[in-house]
């Protein structure tokens, strides 16, 4: 790694480390304010709290970084052409693009971190944090969150669940309706009065099982006393915590479940959005890495007020086109790939043309 790689990526990283902190603690202390009245009037202990705000952590770096980035990149440059020292390196024959090489490395290896991040560390420090609210600030009755009424379940291999109860501390569920699909036909529909996780798997009890052919004929039908399931893949769990949301699962979730809709006949349009914002998302802090840098470079001598007011400024313009496109594409305006990928292009054309018509 040469000197003035090195000497850039110290500026860069202390500029964004510097930033995340202020942030973080700006995020915090407003959360905090808001949640206060609350944690003393139900006498929260402070460990929890501590470990409430600990899990919480994640989630709030992955919202900021790409705004402590982009003023990262903004104070670098400021601080490069304030000091004459940018200048100096193009006269030395150091070309732009070599410049923002070490920023564009961070943002690269930012992006990959965040993915990552993503999908085994988010979802569970937000689980974690979840329980605590339940448990040592909402402090709801144990026995609303183990007694679920009318549960739609979608599960694997095409099938749907519907529960009209569901009592978690025994596991068992009244009322029970299980359709199977497969290419958007029912073949398969299961009825029972009752559904017991028994050894490690589901049985049926006082039900009915009725088989058609794809087109739509009844083939069979047959009622039993008892029937074990083995073929059914959920476990009490997942009829205890409920239907994840699109940004609650991992990438490998949401594309199993995206498979389990379109067996059932169901619109998915909306949840490949979702899917490829999973990877458009993290790619964000590199095309803002890019947009900040090829914009300072048009902007020397900038202040820490300048590039705090003009790090938020793009990161809400950016994130409001974002969501913008992403609710276009869930009406089927967009297609999923455009409306996930749209805003990287378009900041990232931006980014190209200001590094292109940047002083040289």
């Amino acid at each position: 790694m040469s000197l003035v790689t090195r000497y850039i990526l110290v500026q860069f990283l202390s500029a964004a480390g510097v930033a995340m902190l202020a942030f973080v603690g700006i995020f915090y202390i407003v959360d905090l304010i808001s949640q206060l009245d609350k944690f003393l009037d139900l006498q929260v202990e402070a460990r929890y709290i501590v470990l409430y705000y600990l899990y919480f952590l994640p989630y709030i770096v992955v919202l900021t970084l790409p705004v402590g980035l982009l003023l990262a990149c903004l104070f670098t440059f400021g601080q490069l052409g304030k000091y004459g020292e940018l200048t100096a390196m193009k006269a030395s024959g150091i070309s732009l693009f070599r410049i923002f090489r070490p920023m564009l490395m961070v943002g690269v290896l930012v992006s990959l971190g965040l993915f990552a991040a993503g999908e085994w560390l988010v979802p569970e420090t937000n689980r974690r944090r979840a329980e605590i609210n339940l448990d040592h600030v909402e402090r709801y009755a144990v026995e609303s969150r183990e007694i679920r009424n009318h549960v739609f379940y979608r599960g694997e291999e095409g099938r749907q669940y519907f529960l009209r109860l569901y009592n978690g501390y025994f596991r068992r569920a009244s009322d029970v309706t299980v359709l199977e699909f497969r290419e958007g036909a029912i073949v398969k529909v299961f009825t029972a009065r009752e559904m017991e996780w028994e050894d490690g798997g589901w049985r049926m009890r006082d039900g009915s099982v009725r088989t058609f052919h794809p087109r739509g004929a009844l083939i069979a039908a047959a009622a039993f006393d008892s029937l074990a399931c083995p073929a059914f893949a959920e476990r009490p769990e997942d009829f205890r915590q409920g239907q994840k949301l699109p940004e609650a699962m991992t990438y490998g979730e949401l594309k199993r479940y995206i498979a389990n809709v379109q067996r059932s006949g169901g619109d998915v349009q909306g949840y490949l959005v979702d899917l490829n914002l999973k990877l458009a998302f993290p790619c964000a802090n590199l095309i803002i890495v890019l947009f900040g840098a090829a914009l300072a470079s048009h902007v020397r001598r900038s202040g820490a007020a300048f590039g705090f007011a003009a790090s938020v400024g793009i990161c809400f313009v950016y994130w409001g086109f974002l969501r913008f496109a992403q609710a276009l594409g869930h009406a089927g305006t967009l297609g999923p790939l455009e409306a996930a990928w749209g805003p990287n292009a378009v900041f990232g054309l931006l980014g190209l043309l200001l590094f292109i018509r940047a002083p040289r």
